[in-house]
């Protein structure tokens, strides 16, 4: 038994800081009729476009009608906007999902994500404050 808890506690400090740091990637906004969920995946090196993955999901109204290359961007300190290199789309109607490419970003700079006119709520904003490395 006492072999058990003690895997049990070293596999605890292993997963939970994982799971935390996952949790951190994921950002979540359920304003009005359409819940957005971005969730920011990390460059494999310095340099390499950005990657975000976006859902939408509702059951109240359709989303075929959201273009994610003009929904979505990137705004750089300065306030300029990025829009996307790529779009991967999937899903249609109440759910949908993709992921966005965007250029690699400056190093050790917040990463903003803006989402705009979905479901009814002019911006939304999900910010990262820097790369997990």
């Amino acid at each position: 038994m006492t072999v058990v808890v003690r895997i049990t506690a070293i596999l605890a400090l292993l997963v939970v800081p994982a799971l935390a740091a996952a949790e951190e990637l994921t950002k979540r906004d359920a304003r009005g009729p359409v819940t957005v969920v971005a969730t920011l995946i990390p460059p494999a090196a310095a340099g390499e476009p950005l990657r975000v993955k976006v859902a939408l999901d509702t059951h109240s109204v359709g989303l075929d009608s959201v273009v994610f290359e003009r929904a979505v961007a990137l705004r750089k300190p300065d306030g300029t906007e990025v829009a996307p290199t790529a779009v991967e789309a999937t899903g249609a109607g109440h759910h949908r999902q993709t992921v966005i490419v965007f250029p690699a970003p400056a190093p050790d700079t917040p990463v903003v994500l803006v989402v705009k006119a979905v479901g009814g709520v002019a911006e939304r904003v999900f910010t990262w404050q820097a790369l997990p490395r």
